[in-house]
């Protein structure tokens, strides 16, 4: 009988410790899992059986931006900017930013037509078009006097690692087409998102940016025919080299499962012979953004 009651209580001590185990595992799984489900909530739920979006995605919206009224300046103007994204397949048209609201995700989406040339584990390449608008004289009292930057178009070509989802580094080569002395840009940036809430995302990014002499030229640079004559400003011939540094936070919400609220603030430097250049007016600068998109489907 002694026997029989040790093993009585033993099958009753088991029974009892059962639902405990039972229950923190479950608590385990969920607690695994949330991380999961919030990311779930940022990205665009996938299309039904019905569907008729015929597998593209699309973002449309506006925001306020303000800033200063070109790199080195000391004026500061405020505008409207109108929020375009869309992506079919490999390809993605983005205008205002609306391309990395197509889902909340680690790639920034360059501006302009872009095309995903190359892909292997966590590496990728990109290509890409887009207009560059240049500069017009009218911009700033100081530019006036000196030659119009013409409109061109810009080839790039970027080189993306991610390091994780939350952390990238992305390297972009942009290069003027159309010989309207806009030289070639190389900007190298990194970048690390988190979620402070299941519907919303915060990004850092920081990097900073090279340019040839024809840029520089360009963009800092004043001519030795309009120096003294159309333009007070001295004669100034800037080299190829670093031309600025910067730093970003950028914020993004949902409103709705469609509608994201999104905001940003950036901080840059001119640095090299941009930031001695007589055009660098105010070298040290800040920019701030705040938008409202709709986006819709998959």
């Amino acid at each position: 009988m002694d026997r029989l009651d040790t093993v009585e209580r033993l099958i009753m001590v088991r029974m009892k410790r059962l639902p405990f185990k039972t229950s923190a595992r479950w608590a385990w799984a969920m607690a695994l899992a949330l991380p999961v489900s919030s990311m779930a909530q940022l990205r665009l739920p996938p299309p039904s059986p019905d569907s008729n979006d015929g597998g593209f995605t699309w973002s449309l919206g506006a925001s306020v931006n303000n800033g200063p009224s070109y790199a080195g300046s000391a004026e500061r103007s405020t505008g409207v900017r109108p929020v375009i994204g869309l992506e079919v397949g490999r390809f993605t048209l983005s205008s205002g930013g609306g391309g990395s609201l197509l889902d909340f995700d680690i790639d920034a989406r360059d501006s302009g037509l872009t095309a995903r040339l190359f892909q292997m584990d966590n590496f990728r390449l990109s290509g890409g078009l887009r207009l560059d608008g240049g500069r017009k004289g009218q911009e700033d009292p100081i530019l006036r006097g000196l030659p119009d930057v013409e409109r061109t178009l810009r080839g790039r070509l970027s080189a993306i690692y991610d390091f994780n989802k939350q952390a990238s580094l992305r390297s972009t080569l942009s290069q003027d087409l159309l010989d309207k002395q806009g030289g070639a840009t190389l900007q190298t940036s990194a970048r690390y998102e988190f979620l402070i809430s299941p519907r919303t995302e915060v990004g850092f990014a920081l990097g900073f940016t090279l340019a040839d002499a024809t840029y520089m030229r360009s963009y800092m640079g004043v001519p030795a025919s309009a120096a003294g004559t159309t333009t007070a400003l001295p004669a100034y011939q800037p080299s190829g080299g670093m031309h600025s540094t910067h730093l970003g936070l950028e914020v993004k919400t949902l409103v709705s499962d469609r509608w994201v609220l999104f905001g940003g603030v950036g901080y840059s430097q001119l640095r090299g012979d941009a930031r001695r250049s007589p055009l660098a007016v105010k070298p040290d600068s800040y920019s701030v953004s705040l938008g409202l998109a709709y986006r819709c489907c998959r």
